[in-house]
Protein backbone atom coordinates (compact mmCIF):
# COMPACT_ATOMS: atom_id res chain seq x y z
CA UNK A 1 0.00 0.00 0.00
CA UNK A 2 2.79 2.45 0.91
CA UNK A 3 4.63 1.66 -2.33
CA UNK A 4 1.45 2.27 -4.33
CA UNK A 5 0.85 5.56 -2.55
CA UNK A 6 4.42 6.54 -3.38
CA UNK A 7 3.84 5.77 -7.07
CA UNK A 8 0.55 7.70 -7.06
CA UNK A 9 2.15 10.68 -5.33
CA UNK A 10 5.04 10.85 -7.79
CA UNK A 11 2.69 10.58 -10.77
CA UNK A 12 0.31 13.24 -9.48
CA UNK A 13 2.99 15.72 -8.48
CA UNK A 14 5.27 15.31 -11.49
CA UNK A 15 2.80 14.31 -14.21
CA UNK A 16 5.81 12.85 -16.00
CA UNK A 17 4.99 10.18 -18.55
CA UNK A 18 7.08 7.40 -17.03
CA UNK A 19 5.77 8.11 -13.55
CA UNK A 20 2.19 8.05 -14.78
CA UNK A 21 2.61 4.69 -16.53
CA UNK A 22 4.48 3.29 -13.52
CA UNK A 23 1.58 4.27 -11.25
CA UNK A 24 -0.89 2.50 -13.55
CA UNK A 25 1.28 -0.63 -13.67
CA UNK A 26 1.64 -0.58 -9.89
CA UNK A 27 -2.10 -0.17 -9.43
CA UNK A 28 -2.74 -3.07 -11.82
CA UNK A 29 -0.34 -5.33 -9.94
CA UNK A 30 -1.97 -4.52 -6.60
CA UNK A 31 -5.45 -4.92 -8.09
CA UNK A 32 -4.71 -8.56 -8.90
CA UNK A 33 -4.25 -9.06 -5.16
CA UNK A 34 -7.04 -6.80 -3.92
CA UNK A 35 -8.81 -4.06 -5.90
CA UNK A 36 -9.97 -2.36 -2.73
CA UNK A 37 -6.37 -1.68 -1.77
CA UNK A 38 -6.01 0.46 -4.88
CA UNK A 39 -9.21 2.36 -4.12
CA UNK A 40 -8.21 2.85 -0.49
CA UNK A 41 -4.81 4.22 -1.52
CA UNK A 42 -6.35 6.67 -3.99
CA UNK A 43 -9.03 7.84 -1.57
CA UNK A 44 -6.45 8.22 1.18
CA UNK A 45 -4.19 10.38 -0.96
CA UNK A 46 -7.10 12.53 -2.06
CA UNK A 47 -7.91 13.25 1.58
CA UNK A 48 -4.25 13.69 2.58
CA UNK A 49 -3.64 16.12 -0.27
CA UNK A 50 -6.81 17.97 0.79
CA UNK A 51 -7.95 18.06 -2.81
CA UNK A 52 -11.56 17.84 -1.69
CA UNK A 53 -13.50 17.15 1.52
CA UNK A 54 -13.33 13.50 2.53
CA UNK A 55 -16.89 12.70 1.43
CA UNK A 56 -16.17 14.01 -2.07
CA UNK A 57 -12.90 12.08 -2.30
CA UNK A 58 -14.57 8.89 -1.16
CA UNK A 59 -17.55 9.28 -3.48
CA UNK A 60 -15.42 9.97 -6.53
CA UNK A 61 -12.83 7.28 -6.00
CA UNK A 62 -15.26 4.49 -5.13
CA UNK A 63 -17.69 5.32 -7.94
CA UNK A 64 -15.18 5.95 -10.75
CA UNK A 65 -12.25 3.86 -9.54
CA UNK A 66 -13.64 0.34 -10.06
CA UNK A 67 -14.23 0.95 -13.78
CA UNK A 68 -10.77 2.46 -14.24
CA UNK A 69 -9.17 -0.49 -12.43
CA UNK A 70 -11.02 -2.99 -14.61
CA UNK A 71 -9.93 -1.10 -17.74
CA UNK A 72 -6.29 -1.08 -16.62
CA UNK A 73 -6.46 -4.81 -15.92
CA UNK A 74 -7.68 -5.40 -19.49
CA UNK A 75 -5.19 -2.98 -21.05
CA UNK A 76 -1.63 -3.65 -22.22
CA UNK A 77 -0.09 -0.88 -20.17
CA UNK A 78 3.51 -1.44 -21.26
CA UNK A 79 2.59 -1.84 -24.94
CA UNK A 80 1.21 1.64 -25.45
CA UNK A 81 -2.11 1.61 -23.60
CA UNK A 82 -0.57 3.17 -20.50
CA UNK A 83 0.88 6.07 -22.44
CA UNK A 84 -2.41 6.44 -24.32
CA UNK A 85 -4.37 6.86 -21.09
CA UNK A 86 -1.78 9.14 -19.54
CA UNK A 87 -1.99 11.38 -22.61
CA UNK A 88 -5.74 11.44 -23.20
CA UNK A 89 -6.85 11.74 -19.57
CA UNK A 90 -3.95 13.63 -17.99
CA UNK A 91 -1.71 15.05 -20.69
CA UNK A 92 1.25 13.41 -18.97
CA UNK A 93 2.58 11.66 -22.09
CA UNK A 94 3.15 12.98 -25.61
CA UNK A 95 0.36 12.51 -28.12
CA UNK A 96 0.69 8.96 -29.46
CA UNK A 97 -0.60 9.86 -32.92
CA UNK A 98 -3.80 8.81 -34.63
CA UNK A 99 -3.92 5.09 -35.41
CA UNK A 100 -7.60 4.54 -36.29
CA UNK A 101 -6.95 4.45 -40.03
CA UNK A 102 -9.41 5.19 -42.83
CA UNK A 103 -13.09 4.46 -43.13
CA UNK A 104 -14.64 2.68 -46.11
CA UNK A 105 -17.79 4.27 -47.50
CA UNK A 106 -20.63 2.56 -49.39
CA UNK A 107 -20.27 4.89 -52.36
CA UNK A 108 -17.72 7.49 -53.49
CA UNK A 109 -18.52 11.13 -52.93
CA UNK A 110 -20.43 12.55 -55.90
CA UNK A 111 -18.42 14.80 -58.19
CA UNK A 112 -19.01 18.50 -57.61
CA UNK A 113 -21.12 17.83 -54.51
CA UNK A 114 -22.71 21.13 -53.49
CA UNK A 115 -25.30 22.26 -50.99
CA UNK A 116 -28.84 22.81 -52.32
CA UNK A 117 -30.37 26.20 -52.97
CA UNK A 118 -32.42 27.96 -50.33
CA UNK A 119 -36.18 28.43 -50.15
CA UNK A 120 -35.98 31.89 -48.64
CA UNK A 121 -38.37 30.85 -45.87
CA UNK A 122 -36.92 30.79 -42.37
CA UNK A 123 -38.14 29.01 -39.26
CA UNK A 124 -36.99 29.19 -35.63
CA UNK A 125 -35.19 26.33 -33.92
CA UNK A 126 -34.41 26.45 -30.19
CA UNK A 127 -31.07 25.08 -28.94
CA UNK A 128 -30.85 24.18 -25.25
CA UNK A 129 -27.72 22.65 -23.73
CA UNK A 130 -26.31 21.65 -20.36
CA UNK A 131 -29.50 22.12 -18.36
CA UNK A 132 -27.84 20.86 -15.14
CA UNK A 133 -30.82 21.36 -12.87
CA UNK A 134 -30.17 20.97 -9.15
CA UNK A 135 -33.30 19.81 -7.34
CA UNK A 136 -31.43 20.22 -4.05
CA UNK A 137 -30.58 23.88 -4.64
CA UNK A 138 -31.19 25.84 -1.41
CA UNK A 139 -31.63 29.63 -1.62
CA UNK A 140 -29.62 31.34 1.10
CA UNK A 141 -27.08 28.52 1.32
CA UNK A 142 -23.34 28.99 0.74
CA UNK A 143 -22.64 30.08 -2.83
CA UNK A 144 -18.86 29.89 -2.42
CA UNK A 145 -18.24 26.54 -0.77
CA UNK A 146 -15.43 23.98 -0.50
CA UNK A 147 -17.08 21.40 -2.79
CA UNK A 148 -17.39 21.06 -6.57
CA UNK A 149 -21.05 22.12 -6.35
CA UNK A 150 -22.32 24.85 -4.04
CA UNK A 151 -25.75 26.29 -3.14
CA UNK A 152 -26.65 23.19 -1.14
CA UNK A 153 -26.86 22.38 2.55
CA UNK A 154 -23.96 20.13 3.53
CA UNK A 155 -23.15 18.77 6.96
CA UNK A 156 -20.33 21.30 7.39
CA UNK A 157 -22.06 24.26 5.72
CA UNK A 158 -21.60 27.47 7.72
CA UNK A 159 -24.60 28.86 9.57
CA UNK A 160 -23.83 32.25 8.09
CA UNK A 161 -22.72 31.95 4.46
CA UNK A 162 -19.99 34.13 2.97
CA UNK A 163 -22.18 34.59 -0.10
CA UNK A 164 -25.80 33.61 0.22
CA UNK A 165 -27.24 31.97 -2.89
CA UNK A 166 -30.07 33.86 -4.58
CA UNK A 167 -33.29 32.10 -5.49
CA UNK A 168 -32.32 32.35 -9.19
CA UNK A 169 -28.83 30.87 -9.12
CA UNK A 170 -25.18 31.60 -8.52
CA UNK A 171 -22.05 31.57 -10.64
CA UNK A 172 -20.64 28.55 -8.77
CA UNK A 173 -23.83 26.53 -8.80
CA UNK A 174 -26.13 24.61 -11.09
CA UNK A 175 -29.59 25.79 -12.09
CA UNK A 176 -32.38 25.99 -9.52
CA UNK A 177 -35.61 24.54 -10.92
CA UNK A 178 -37.24 27.96 -11.25
CA UNK A 179 -34.43 29.29 -13.50
CA UNK A 180 -35.14 26.70 -16.19
CA UNK A 181 -38.87 27.16 -15.85
CA UNK A 182 -38.54 30.92 -16.29
CA UNK A 183 -36.30 30.48 -19.34
CA UNK A 184 -38.97 28.33 -20.98
CA UNK A 185 -41.58 31.02 -20.28
CA UNK A 186 -39.44 33.58 -22.10
CA UNK A 187 -38.83 31.56 -25.27
CA UNK A 188 -42.27 32.20 -26.86
CA UNK A 189 -41.78 35.92 -26.29
CA UNK A 190 -38.85 35.97 -28.72
CA UNK A 191 -39.37 32.99 -31.04
CA UNK A 192 -41.79 30.37 -32.29
CA UNK A 193 -39.63 27.25 -32.43
CA UNK A 194 -40.45 24.76 -35.15
CA UNK A 195 -38.63 22.23 -32.95
CA UNK A 196 -36.01 22.16 -30.20
CA UNK A 197 -32.63 20.43 -29.97
CA UNK A 198 -31.25 19.55 -26.53
CA UNK A 199 -27.55 18.70 -26.59
CA UNK A 200 -27.26 16.86 -23.30
CA UNK A 201 -26.46 17.04 -19.59
CA UNK A 202 -29.56 17.19 -17.42
CA UNK A 203 -28.32 16.17 -13.91
CA UNK A 204 -26.26 18.46 -11.67
CA UNK A 205 -22.52 18.34 -10.99
CA UNK A 206 -22.76 16.41 -7.71
CA UNK A 207 -20.70 13.75 -9.40
CA UNK A 208 -19.46 12.17 -6.17
CA UNK A 209 -23.08 11.35 -5.28
CA UNK A 210 -24.60 10.38 -8.61
CA UNK A 211 -26.04 6.92 -9.11
CA UNK A 212 -28.74 5.19 -11.12
CA UNK A 213 -31.62 6.31 -8.92
CA UNK A 214 -30.50 9.93 -8.59
CA UNK A 215 -30.03 10.60 -12.31
CA UNK A 216 -33.27 8.87 -13.33
CA UNK A 217 -35.25 10.99 -10.85
CA UNK A 218 -33.67 14.27 -12.02
CA UNK A 219 -34.12 13.42 -15.70
CA UNK A 220 -37.79 12.46 -15.34
CA UNK A 221 -38.61 15.79 -13.67
CA UNK A 222 -36.52 17.86 -16.11
CA UNK A 223 -38.01 16.33 -19.26
CA UNK A 224 -41.50 16.81 -17.81
CA UNK A 225 -40.65 20.45 -17.14
CA UNK A 226 -39.58 20.91 -20.76
CA UNK A 227 -42.68 19.21 -22.07
CA UNK A 228 -44.86 21.50 -19.98
CA UNK A 229 -42.93 24.63 -20.96
CA UNK A 230 -42.43 24.08 -24.69
CA UNK A 231 -45.04 23.67 -27.40
CA UNK A 232 -42.52 22.21 -29.86
CA UNK A 233 -41.05 18.74 -29.99
CA UNK A 234 -37.67 18.31 -28.33
CA UNK A 235 -34.92 16.17 -29.83
CA UNK A 236 -32.40 15.26 -27.09
CA UNK A 237 -28.99 13.65 -27.04
CA UNK A 238 -27.06 11.81 -24.31
CA UNK A 239 -24.70 13.88 -22.16
CA UNK A 240 -21.88 12.53 -20.00
CA UNK A 241 -23.85 13.40 -16.86
CA UNK A 242 -26.93 11.43 -17.90
CA UNK A 243 -25.63 8.23 -16.34
CA UNK A 244 -24.74 7.45 -12.75
CA UNK A 245 -21.92 7.25 -11.90
CA UNK A 246 -21.23 10.07 -14.33
CA UNK A 247 -19.21 9.59 -17.55
CA UNK A 248 -19.23 5.79 -17.50
CA UNK A 249 -20.72 4.24 -20.66
CA UNK A 250 -19.76 0.58 -21.25
CA UNK A 251 -18.76 -0.74 -24.66
CA UNK A 252 -19.34 -4.23 -26.09
CA UNK A 253 -15.83 -5.33 -25.10
CA UNK A 254 -15.58 -3.63 -21.71
CA UNK A 255 -18.21 -5.44 -19.69
CA UNK A 256 -20.73 -3.48 -17.67
CA UNK A 257 -24.32 -2.71 -18.51
CA UNK A 258 -26.38 0.47 -18.50
CA UNK A 259 -29.42 -0.77 -20.38
CA UNK A 260 -31.34 0.76 -17.49
CA UNK A 261 -30.24 4.22 -18.68
CA UNK A 262 -31.11 3.71 -22.33
CA UNK A 263 -34.48 2.22 -21.39
CA UNK A 264 -35.17 5.13 -19.06
CA UNK A 265 -34.18 7.72 -21.69
CA UNK A 266 -36.28 5.93 -24.31
CA UNK A 267 -39.25 6.20 -21.96
CA UNK A 268 -38.57 9.87 -21.15
CA UNK A 269 -38.02 10.80 -24.79
CA UNK A 270 -41.05 8.87 -26.07
CA UNK A 271 -43.11 12.02 -25.41
CA UNK A 272 -41.33 13.49 -28.46
CA UNK A 273 -39.86 10.61 -30.49
CA UNK A 274 -41.64 8.04 -32.68
CA UNK A 275 -41.52 4.35 -31.78
CA UNK A 276 -38.70 3.43 -34.16
CA UNK A 277 -36.48 6.14 -32.68
CA UNK A 278 -37.19 5.15 -29.07
CA UNK A 279 -36.40 1.54 -29.93
CA UNK A 280 -33.08 2.73 -31.37
CA UNK A 281 -32.32 4.68 -28.17
CA UNK A 282 -32.57 1.43 -26.21
CA UNK A 283 -29.50 0.08 -28.03
CA UNK A 284 -26.90 2.68 -27.00
CA UNK A 285 -28.63 6.07 -27.01
CA UNK A 286 -28.45 7.04 -30.71
CA UNK A 287 -31.41 7.54 -33.03
CA UNK A 288 -32.61 9.29 -36.18
CA UNK A 289 -35.87 11.18 -36.84
CA UNK A 290 -37.43 13.44 -39.47
CA UNK A 291 -38.39 16.75 -37.79
CA UNK A 292 -39.56 18.22 -41.11
CA UNK A 293 -39.86 17.07 -44.73
CA UNK A 294 -36.43 16.83 -46.32
CA UNK A 295 -34.53 16.95 -43.02
CA UNK A 296 -33.07 13.95 -41.19
CA UNK A 297 -31.80 14.58 -37.65
CA UNK A 298 -29.21 12.14 -36.27
CA UNK A 299 -28.56 12.08 -32.53
CA UNK A 300 -25.23 10.45 -31.57
CA UNK A 301 -23.93 9.23 -28.24
CA UNK A 302 -20.44 10.76 -28.29
CA UNK A 303 -19.69 9.51 -24.79
CA UNK A 304 -17.99 6.71 -26.72
CA UNK A 305 -15.25 9.21 -27.53
CA UNK A 306 -15.22 10.95 -24.13
CA UNK A 307 -11.76 10.86 -22.55
CA UNK A 308 -13.14 10.41 -19.03
CA UNK A 309 -15.30 7.45 -19.95
CA UNK A 310 -12.89 5.00 -18.35
CA UNK A 311 -14.52 2.01 -20.02
CA UNK A 312 -12.79 3.11 -23.24
CA UNK A 313 -9.27 2.36 -21.99
CA UNK A 314 -9.60 -1.40 -21.61
CA UNK A 315 -9.46 -1.92 -25.37
CA UNK A 316 -7.94 1.13 -27.04
CA UNK A 317 -8.10 -0.51 -30.48
CA UNK A 318 -11.90 -0.59 -30.31
CA UNK A 319 -12.09 2.58 -32.37
CA UNK A 320 -15.85 2.51 -33.01
CA UNK A 321 -17.70 1.15 -29.96
CA UNK A 322 -21.13 -0.28 -30.82
CA UNK A 323 -20.39 0.43 -34.50
CA UNK A 324 -21.93 3.88 -34.03
CA UNK A 325 -19.86 5.54 -36.76
CA UNK A 326 -20.72 2.69 -39.12
CA UNK A 327 -24.39 3.29 -38.30
CA UNK A 328 -23.91 7.03 -38.86
CA UNK A 329 -22.45 6.38 -42.31
CA UNK A 330 -25.42 4.16 -43.17
CA UNK A 331 -27.86 6.91 -42.16
CA UNK A 332 -25.97 9.53 -44.15
CA UNK A 333 -25.87 7.29 -47.21
CA UNK A 334 -29.64 6.82 -47.00
CA UNK A 335 -29.99 10.59 -46.78
CA UNK A 336 -27.71 11.15 -49.78
CA UNK A 337 -29.63 8.59 -51.83
CA UNK A 338 -32.96 10.21 -50.86
CA UNK A 339 -31.77 13.80 -51.40
CA UNK A 340 -32.27 14.66 -47.73
CA UNK A 341 -30.42 17.20 -45.63
CA UNK A 342 -28.99 16.14 -42.26
CA UNK A 343 -28.43 17.70 -38.87
CA UNK A 344 -26.12 15.88 -36.46
CA UNK A 345 -26.52 16.54 -32.74
CA UNK A 346 -24.49 15.18 -29.81
CA UNK A 347 -23.09 16.30 -26.47
CA UNK A 348 -19.28 16.10 -26.55
CA UNK A 349 -18.14 17.74 -29.76
CA UNK A 350 -15.50 15.79 -31.74
CA UNK A 351 -13.52 19.03 -32.01
CA UNK A 352 -13.00 19.17 -28.25
CA UNK A 353 -9.91 17.75 -26.55
CA UNK A 354 -12.36 15.79 -24.39
CA UNK A 355 -12.96 13.55 -27.44
CA UNK A 356 -10.50 10.72 -28.10
CA UNK A 357 -8.31 11.59 -31.07
CA UNK A 358 -8.82 8.26 -32.85
CA UNK A 359 -12.61 8.49 -32.76
CA UNK A 360 -12.54 12.17 -33.69
CA UNK A 361 -10.35 11.48 -36.73
CA UNK A 362 -12.80 8.86 -38.01
CA UNK A 363 -15.73 11.21 -37.47
CA UNK A 364 -13.89 13.94 -39.39
CA UNK A 365 -13.64 11.60 -42.38
CA UNK A 366 -17.41 11.15 -42.26
CA UNK A 367 -17.95 14.91 -42.31
CA UNK A 368 -15.57 15.29 -45.26
CA UNK A 369 -17.38 12.55 -47.21
CA UNK A 370 -20.93 13.87 -46.69
CA UNK A 371 -20.42 17.65 -46.59
CA UNK A 372 -21.60 20.08 -47.73
CA UNK A 373 -24.27 18.41 -49.89
CA UNK A 374 -25.82 16.14 -47.22
CA UNK A 375 -24.80 17.43 -43.80
CA UNK A 376 -26.29 20.88 -43.34
CA UNK A 377 -25.19 21.60 -39.75
CA UNK A 378 -23.80 20.01 -36.57
CA UNK A 379 -24.74 20.93 -32.99
CA UNK A 380 -22.96 20.12 -29.72
CA UNK A 381 -22.77 21.17 -26.07
CA UNK A 382 -20.58 20.19 -23.09
CA UNK A 383 -18.22 23.18 -22.86
CA UNK A 384 -20.91 25.52 -21.42
CA UNK A 385 -19.41 28.29 -23.57
CA UNK A 386 -20.88 29.91 -26.68
CA UNK A 387 -18.53 28.58 -29.37
CA UNK A 388 -18.20 27.01 -32.81
CA UNK A 389 -15.78 24.68 -34.62
CA UNK A 390 -15.00 24.41 -38.32
CA UNK A 391 -14.50 21.38 -40.55
CA UNK A 392 -12.50 21.41 -43.77
CA UNK A 393 -11.98 19.29 -46.84
CA UNK A 394 -8.56 17.86 -47.72
CA UNK A 395 -5.65 20.28 -47.94
CA UNK A 396 -4.98 23.57 -46.23
CA UNK A 397 -7.64 25.18 -44.07
CA UNK A 398 -9.09 28.06 -46.05
CA UNK A 399 -12.27 29.85 -47.07
CA UNK A 400 -12.56 27.52 -50.07
CA UNK A 401 -12.00 24.29 -48.14
CA UNK A 402 -14.33 25.02 -45.18
CA UNK A 403 -17.26 22.61 -45.51
CA UNK A 404 -19.16 22.37 -42.20
CA UNK A 405 -19.81 24.19 -38.92
CA UNK A 406 -20.16 22.67 -35.49
CA UNK A 407 -22.35 24.96 -33.35
CA UNK A 408 -21.47 24.58 -29.65
CA UNK A 409 -24.47 25.74 -27.65
CA UNK A 410 -24.28 27.91 -24.53
CA UNK A 411 -25.35 26.27 -21.30
CA UNK A 412 -28.56 26.96 -19.42
CA UNK A 413 -26.60 26.44 -16.19
CA UNK A 414 -24.37 29.30 -14.98
CA UNK A 415 -21.80 26.72 -13.82
CA UNK A 416 -19.21 28.19 -13.64
CA UNK A 417 -18.82 31.98 -13.87
CA UNK A 418 -20.98 32.35 -16.97
CA UNK A 419 -24.50 33.63 -17.49
CA UNK A 420 -27.40 31.27 -18.22
CA UNK A 421 -28.41 31.29 -21.87
CA UNK A 422 -30.05 29.67 -24.89
CA UNK A 423 -29.92 30.01 -28.68
CA UNK A 424 -32.46 30.58 -31.41
CA UNK A 425 -31.45 29.65 -34.97
CA UNK A 426 -33.08 31.14 -38.04
CA UNK A 427 -33.08 28.22 -40.47
CA UNK A 428 -33.98 27.88 -44.16
CA UNK A 429 -36.70 25.27 -44.77
CA UNK A 430 -35.05 23.77 -47.88
CA UNK A 431 -31.29 23.84 -47.31
CA UNK A 432 -31.70 23.64 -43.52
CA UNK A 433 -28.71 25.91 -43.15
CA UNK A 434 -28.51 28.46 -40.34
CA UNK A 435 -29.04 32.04 -41.49
CA UNK A 436 -28.70 33.56 -38.03
CA UNK A 437 -27.83 32.50 -34.52
CA UNK A 438 -29.29 34.59 -31.71
CA UNK A 439 -28.06 34.06 -28.16
CA UNK A 440 -30.25 35.10 -25.24
CA UNK A 441 -28.95 35.46 -21.71
CA UNK A 442 -29.88 36.73 -18.25
CA UNK A 443 -27.41 38.80 -16.21
CA UNK A 444 -27.04 36.61 -13.12
CA UNK A 445 -25.05 39.30 -11.32
CA UNK A 446 -28.42 41.03 -10.86
CA UNK A 447 -29.97 38.00 -9.11
CA UNK A 448 -30.01 39.67 -5.69
CA UNK A 449 -31.82 42.65 -7.23
CA UNK A 450 -34.45 40.34 -8.76
CA UNK A 451 -35.02 38.78 -5.35
CA UNK A 452 -35.25 42.13 -3.58
CA UNK A 453 -37.68 43.52 -6.15
CA UNK A 454 -39.67 40.31 -6.55
CA UNK A 455 -38.99 40.28 -10.29
CA UNK A 456 -37.80 37.61 -12.72
CA UNK A 457 -34.52 37.31 -14.71
CA UNK A 458 -33.86 39.92 -17.40
CA UNK A 459 -33.70 37.54 -20.37
CA UNK A 460 -32.60 39.53 -23.39
CA UNK A 461 -30.88 39.21 -26.76
CA UNK A 462 -27.14 39.24 -26.15
CA UNK A 463 -26.25 39.28 -29.84
CA UNK A 464 -27.12 38.16 -33.34
CA UNK A 465 -24.15 36.42 -35.00
CA UNK A 466 -25.19 37.78 -38.38
CA UNK A 467 -25.27 41.36 -37.17
CA UNK A 468 -22.31 41.21 -34.80
CA UNK A 469 -19.85 39.54 -37.16
CA UNK A 470 -21.47 40.69 -40.39
CA UNK A 471 -20.15 44.12 -39.46
CA UNK A 472 -16.66 42.71 -40.06
CA UNK A 473 -17.42 40.15 -42.80
CA UNK A 474 -20.37 41.43 -44.87
CA UNK A 475 -22.81 38.74 -45.94
CA UNK A 476 -25.53 38.78 -48.59
CA UNK A 477 -29.15 38.67 -47.41
CA UNK A 478 -29.72 35.37 -49.22
CA UNK A 479 -26.58 33.66 -47.84
CA UNK A 480 -26.38 31.45 -44.71
CA UNK A 481 -23.75 31.63 -41.99
CA UNK A 482 -21.63 29.07 -43.82
CA UNK A 483 -18.39 27.46 -42.73
CA UNK A 484 -16.59 29.59 -45.33
CA UNK A 485 -18.07 32.75 -43.84
CA UNK A 486 -17.09 31.66 -40.33
CA UNK A 487 -13.55 30.96 -41.54
CA UNK A 488 -13.37 34.53 -42.79
CA UNK A 489 -14.61 35.69 -39.38
CA UNK A 490 -11.71 33.85 -37.72
CA UNK A 491 -9.35 35.57 -40.16
CA UNK A 492 -10.72 38.91 -38.95
CA UNK A 493 -10.11 37.78 -35.36
CA UNK A 494 -6.42 37.35 -36.23
CA UNK A 495 -6.12 40.93 -37.46
CA UNK A 496 -8.71 42.88 -35.47
CA UNK A 497 -8.45 42.61 -31.70
CA UNK A 498 -11.68 44.52 -31.16
CA UNK A 499 -13.54 41.87 -33.15
CA UNK A 500 -11.83 39.06 -31.24
CA UNK A 501 -12.57 40.68 -27.87
CA UNK A 502 -16.21 40.92 -28.87
CA UNK A 503 -16.18 37.17 -29.52
CA UNK A 504 -14.41 36.61 -26.21
CA UNK A 505 -17.15 38.46 -24.34
CA UNK A 506 -19.88 36.49 -26.10
CA UNK A 507 -18.07 33.20 -25.46
CA UNK A 508 -18.65 33.68 -21.71
CA UNK A 509 -22.17 35.01 -22.30
CA UNK A 510 -21.20 38.53 -21.23
CA UNK A 511 -20.57 37.54 -17.61
CA UNK A 512 -17.09 39.09 -17.95
CA UNK A 513 -15.70 36.55 -15.51
CA UNK A 514 -13.29 34.79 -17.88
CA UNK A 515 -9.59 35.42 -17.68
CA UNK A 516 -8.31 38.01 -20.11
CA UNK A 517 -7.34 36.89 -23.61
CA UNK A 518 -4.85 39.62 -24.38
CA UNK A 519 -3.71 40.64 -27.83
CA UNK A 520 -0.11 39.66 -28.53
CA UNK A 521 -0.18 36.82 -26.00
CA UNK A 522 -0.67 33.11 -26.65
CA UNK A 523 -4.39 33.11 -25.85
CA UNK A 524 -5.93 34.55 -29.07
CA UNK A 525 -3.78 32.33 -31.27
CA UNK A 526 -4.79 29.24 -29.30
CA UNK A 527 -8.49 30.08 -29.33
CA UNK A 528 -8.57 30.85 -33.06
CA UNK A 529 -6.71 27.60 -33.75
CA UNK A 530 -9.38 25.73 -31.76
CA UNK A 531 -12.17 27.38 -33.75
CA UNK A 532 -10.62 25.87 -36.88
CA UNK A 533 -10.08 22.45 -35.30
CA UNK A 534 -12.97 20.18 -36.26
CA UNK A 535 -11.00 17.20 -34.92
CA UNK A 536 -9.45 17.05 -31.50
CA UNK A 537 -5.94 16.24 -32.75
CA UNK A 538 -5.90 19.65 -34.48
CA UNK A 539 -6.74 21.59 -31.31
CA UNK A 540 -4.06 23.85 -29.88
CA UNK A 541 -5.20 23.57 -26.27
CA UNK A 542 -2.98 21.05 -24.53
CA UNK A 543 -4.31 18.40 -22.17
CA UNK A 544 -2.49 19.30 -18.97
CA UNK A 545 -2.92 18.64 -15.27
CA UNK A 546 -0.71 19.28 -12.27
CA UNK A 547 -0.68 19.62 -8.53
CA UNK A 548 -0.60 23.12 -7.08
CA UNK A 549 -0.01 24.49 -3.62
CA UNK A 550 -2.68 26.07 -1.48
CA UNK A 551 -1.96 29.34 0.25
CA UNK A 552 -1.95 27.50 3.56
CA UNK A 553 0.86 25.29 2.30
CA UNK A 554 -1.19 22.15 1.77
CA UNK A 555 -0.94 20.32 -1.52
CA UNK A 556 -3.57 20.63 -4.22
CA UNK A 557 -6.33 23.13 -3.99
CA UNK A 558 -9.60 22.99 -5.87
CA UNK A 559 -9.90 24.79 -9.19
CA UNK A 560 -13.29 26.29 -8.52
CA UNK A 561 -13.79 27.27 -12.15
CA UNK A 562 -13.08 23.81 -13.52
CA UNK A 563 -16.23 21.94 -12.92
CA UNK A 564 -16.75 18.35 -13.73
CA UNK A 565 -15.36 15.85 -11.41
CA UNK A 566 -12.49 13.45 -10.96
CA UNK A 567 -9.97 15.77 -9.60
CA UNK A 568 -9.76 13.79 -6.43
CA UNK A 569 -6.46 12.52 -7.77
CA UNK A 570 -5.29 15.52 -9.74
CA UNK A 571 -6.00 19.15 -10.49
CA UNK A 572 -6.17 20.82 -13.86
CA UNK A 573 -3.27 23.22 -14.20
CA UNK A 574 -4.37 26.75 -15.03
CA UNK A 575 -1.32 27.55 -17.09
CA UNK A 576 -4.00 28.48 -19.64
CA UNK A 577 -6.47 30.30 -17.37
CA UNK A 578 -8.34 31.64 -20.38
CA UNK A 579 -9.47 28.16 -21.43
CA UNK A 580 -10.85 26.63 -18.26
CA UNK A 581 -12.91 23.49 -18.71
CA UNK A 582 -16.37 23.75 -17.21
CA UNK A 583 -17.67 20.22 -17.59
CA UNK A 584 -16.37 16.68 -17.35
CA UNK A 585 -14.69 14.87 -14.51
CA UNK A 586 -11.49 16.80 -14.90
CA UNK A 587 -13.06 20.12 -14.09
CA UNK A 588 -13.69 19.59 -10.43
CA UNK A 589 -10.34 18.81 -8.97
Amino acid sequence: MDKLKELFTKAVKSLECGACVAALVGAKDVAYLNKNWVLDAAAGLCSEFKVMPKDVCTGLVYSQGPVLIEAMMQASLLSGDGKYFCFQALGACPAPGVTSGSLTFPKPKPANATAPTHSGTLVDVLHLSDWHVDNEYVPGSEGDCNRPLCCRKYADSPLTPKRAASTWGDYKCDSPIKLGQDLLKHVPKVANPNFTILTGDIPPHDIWLQNKDSVIAVEEIAYSTMQAGLSSKVYPTVGNHETGPTNLFPTPSSGGDIKWLYNSLADDWSRWLPADATNSVKNYGAYTVTPAPGLRLISLNTNFCYTLNFYLYGNTKEYDPHGELKWLVAQLQKAEDAGERVWIISHVGPSQTDCLQNWSALYYQVIQRYSPHVIAEQFFGHTHYDEFALYYGPGAKSTQSAISTGWIGPSVAPYTNINPGFRIYKVDTKSWNVFDSETYIADLEKAAEWDAAGTTPNWHLEYSARKAYGAYVPIADNAPLSASWWHNVTTVFEKNDAAFQQYWTYRGKSANRQAACTAGGPCPKEIICNLRAGKSSDACTAIKFSVSKREDGNDTTVDEDDVSGLHSLYKREDYQPWNTKLCGLSSQL
